[in-house]
């Protein structure tokens, strides 16, 4: 049960007469269902959705009405939930809202999500571009990726190398490690035939005997919309041979954000159709990694100016010592802009991910992957077993949430943030 400090959803879902949910022509600004909500904490701004009972056509396009005339965007999911991006509201606070069906000549901003090659998908939000996915699908590539990631102040999070030339990463050291790009998922040891012996290696880049590949065989979907976009794709992992070891289906979900945040949602879901398959014990994995921009991390640079960042989790860790291979909800990375703001990006851990809290991975040079299977490196004991054996036929889902924030963990309210993304989605809370 949901405690009563939640965000308490409280729908009512009226059908006016006369509505129409099919595909037919409809009036502008027709009214289908009238919304309550009460908020029972001080909540942050973040994304919210609304079950709704009834049918609603999805080639429609939707917004909220407040009771004084404004509007806020809303957009329908496949699940039959609308969303909207909310700005946030103190404990007690009542909102009334009705939603409404409108034209789609009414529809100007958002995030677009789209092809621009056969080897990439741009996102941007109101037209500015936010991050690119990267199918991977060159000669030399071993697994998609996005980038860049811009945060709110127009600036990347997420290193250049080894995509591209950076002369500050240059000057300062900073090129190690190039199989770190950017925003990723791997795991250094698969194991499918001997559980016994290391298996594939898909967290480095390189031609040896047990080298895999992740292959974007197709992409599902894309969606834009007023509220959120997304990109869905079947991922392959190629073990050597070239034979498929686990059958991947990636979700990115990207909000719209404000002028002080920007959310990215990932959904990993493993099937296991061609056998048995082990993730094995080691600190070289995360089904989410990031690689920090290289003057938000806590090595630093010192030119053209000395900036530095500072890691802390949800535990109240602090500094490498504190969260590098600890247990939390969520962690925080965060550090001062060029432009002289400070930016942050949160990772979040689902409550619904197998082994939750997490282990992670974080490192003070900007390495940053969330990693439930590293237990013997992480805690130092050798009788410990951080492995995950998943039979044929098995399905294993893993989902995070990234927000990249103006301010320090405790200006942005991450542990509020973390609140608003633990409701499960669809649901009333009592």
């Amino acid at each position: 049960m949901i405690q009563s400090k939640w965000l308490w959803l409280v729908l009512v879902a009226i059908l006016l007469s006369g509505c129409t949910t099919t595909g037919q022509s409809l009036a502008s600004s027709q009214s289908l269902v009238q919304i309550n909500y009460t908020y029972t904490f001080d909540c942050p701004a973040g994304p919210i959705s609304f079950p709704i009972q009834q049918s609603l056509d999805s080639q429609a396009h939707y917004r909220l009405r407040t009771r004084d005339g404004q509007v806020i965007p809303a957009q329908l999911d496949e699940r039959g939930r609308i969303w909207i991006w909310q700005h946030g509201g103190k404990e007690g606070q009542v909102n009334q809202y009705q939603l409404e069906i409108v034209d789609s000549g009414e529809i100007t901003e958002g995030v677009q999500v789209r092809p621009v090659s056969e080897n990439t998908i741009d996102v941007r939000i109101n037209g500015e571009l936010f991050t690119v996915f990267h199918l991977a699908r060159k000669e030399g590539d071993f697994k998609p990726y996005l980038y860049p990631v811009i945060g709110p102040t127009g600036e990347p999070v997420t290193r250049d190398y080894p995509m591209q030339d950076n002369p500050i990463e240059s000057e300062n050291k900073r090129l190690d490690h190039s199989h770190h790009r950017s925003f990723f998922s791997a795991h250094g040891d698969v194991r499918t035939q001997d559980l016994e012996q290391e298996g594939t290696n898909y967290w480095h880049e390189g031609h040896g005997p047990k080298q895999g590949r992740q292959v974007v065989r197709r992409i599902v979907r894309t969606v834009s919309g007023p509220v959120f976009g997304l990109v869905e794709a079947e991922i392959d992992w190629m073990g050597p041979g070239d034979k498929r070891e686990i059958a991947e289906t990636r979700t990115y979900t990207f909000y719209r954000g404000d002028n002080d945040t920007r959310i990215i949602d990932a959904q990993n879901i493993f099937n296991f159709q061609d056998g048995d398959v082990m993730f094995a014990d080691t600190k070289e994995a995360g089904i989410i990694t990031l690689r920090l921009a290289v003057h938000m991390d806590e090595v630093g640079i010192d030119t053209p100016q000395q900036l530095r960042g500072r890691m802390t989790n949800s535990r109240g860790g602090v500094g490498p010592q504190q969260c590098w291979g600890k247990q939390a909800e969520w962690c925080d990375y965060y550090g001062q802009m060029f432009s002289g703001v400070t930016v942050g990006v949160a990772i979040m851990d689902a409550p619904s991910n197998p082994r939750h809290p997490t282990y992670w991975h974080i490192r003070n040079y900007g390495l940053y992957p969330a990693n439930p299977f590293g237990a013997r490196d992480f805690t130092g004991d050798k009788n410990q077993d951080g492995s995950m054996l998943c039979k044929q036929g098995e399905r294993v889902e893993f989902n995070y949430r990234v927000l990249i924030h103006k301010g320090d963990t405790r200006e942005a309210r991450v542990e509020d943030c973390y609140r608003l993304y633990r409701i499960p989605q669809g649901t009333v809370a009592e």
